[in-house]
């Protein structure tokens, strides 16, 4: 009767002189381990995007309300807030917007607030919503404001903007 014994190879090779003819040595599975390598970040951007979008800020109406127009100026940018006539009560008005710049973006938004003596940068806008700064000009139509002076604002320009601005016009 022959017995068998399970003898890790290492100790079979000196035993034998290196020679394992004949014997069976049964092998561990060996554990792959992949090293996960961070991906570098991608842009889908062509090389060359082509010429920016082109904004023309329009001219000022009767009875506008407020405007801001930003411009690229150096390395940062430049805003001009235009005050206009108060709101007149029980009228409706149109919010338009549009921005330039190298890459679309969608973190742009636009607030209007209320603009009496002392209240200007403080507290809640009374309204905002966002926009997409991609050279589209973009309205938001029938909206009713408290009576008296607002101001409007726009926040989140991508860093590559040329050129947005904001206003309040009567329907």
């Amino acid at each position: 009767m022959a017995l068998l014994a399970v003898v890790p190879a290492s100790v079979v090779a000196s035993v034998a002189g290196g020679c394992t003819a004949g014997v069976t040595v049964p092998v561990a599975p060996t554990e792959v381990r992949s090293v996960s390598t961070p991906t570098p970040d991608v842009s889908l951007t062509p090389i060359d995007p082509g010429p920016l979008p082109v904004v023309t800020v329009p001219a000022p109406v009767a009875g506008e309300v407020a405007r801001v127009v930003v411009t690229k100026q150096g390395a940062g940018k430049a805003f001009r807030n235009v005050p206009g006539v108060p709101v007149a009560e029980g009228r409706t008005y149109t919010v338009e917007v549009a921005c330039a710049a190298g890459r679309p973006s969608t973190g742009t938004s636009y607030a209007v607030y209320d603009a009496a003596p002392g209240t200007w940068g403080h507290g809640e806008p009374l309204y905002s919503r966002p926009f997409t700064c991609d050279g589209a000009v973009q309205r938001t139509v029938h909206l009713g404001l408290p009576a008296g002076k607002v101001q409007i604002d726009v926040r989140g320009l991508p860093g590559d903007a040329v050129t947005a601005y904001a206003l309040i016009r009567p329907e």
